[in-house]
């Protein structure tokens, strides 16, 4: 498998960085270790300086996955990435997501490092992945949802040879793929969009990479796709 960058997207935002990281995973429903993580997140926030979700929008990642948002020509207040969406659970104190173990505990790191993350069933992919504008008319298939998504021009998707795999860059991932308890290999992604986040991508892959192993999994290999090399060959 190859991971690509298309270069329209590189054109239009030259500072992307995408962190890739390839396991061997134990999918639990639960897992204790990830529930301490969990735990930890509202003290993480804070040390971040966010304690109101009337603030995020002012955060430096978040404005910007913004703008990128209104550049895909939606409502970013309304369409949010990935990494805000768990921010404003965290902040609100809601009761923090409960997927699985391995979801859980990627969803932790996006929080703990502020970058967008996701995850892919290796054996639900189909060919090469990338990283492209969408094409008028195809179709998105959400998960945790029944409807049909048409995909527009200006829209940022992960697809793999024949679906859409992820949505609005980081935004919602496609049932076709998604991470379940039956998953055995996934395929891990760390979103930065800015060249000033380029070094927490690493970082976050180490932490991603420390905390998989933690919970049983086995990381088999990463790395970091960027401008200079925009495709990862034979992942």
């Amino acid at each position: 498998m190859k991971i690509t960058i298309a270069p329209e997207i590189l054109e239009n935002y030259p500072g992307t960085h995408i962190g890739w990281l390839y396991a061997c995973v134990v999918v639990e429903e639960k897992n204790d270790y990830v529930e301490a993580l969990k735990k930890n997140l509202p003290r993480i926030v804070q040390e971040h300086g966010l304690f109101k979700t009337e603030e995020l929008s002012k955060h430096p990642r978040i404005a910007n996955w913004r703008k990128i948002y209104s550049d895909m020509g939606v409502k970013p207040s309304s369409y949010r990435c990935s990494l805000e969406a768990l921010l404003r659970r965290v902040i609100k104190g809601e009761n923090i997501w409960n997927i699985s173990s391995v979801v859980d505990c990627y969803n932790c790191v996006s929080v703990m490092t502020l970058l967008p993350m996701g995850a892919y069933d290796v054996h639900k992919l189909k060919g090469d992945l990338t990283l492209r504008y969408g094409k008028e008319g195809e179709i998105f298939l959400p998960l945790g949802s029944g409807e049909e998504i048409t995909v527009k021009g200006t829209h940022i998707v992960y697809a793999d040879e024949e679906k859409i795999c992820c949505w609005l860059w980081n935004h919602r991932d496609s049932r076709l793929c998604a991470v379940t308890t039956y998953t055995k290999e996934a395929l891990f992604f760390v979103d930065a969009a800015q060249e000033s986040d380029a070094p927490d991508v690493e970082k976050a892959l180490d932490l991603l990479s420390c905390h998989l192993e933690a919970i049983g999994c086995k990381v088999r290999a990463k790395g970091i796709i960027n401008k200079a090399t925009p495709q990862a060959l034979d992942v």
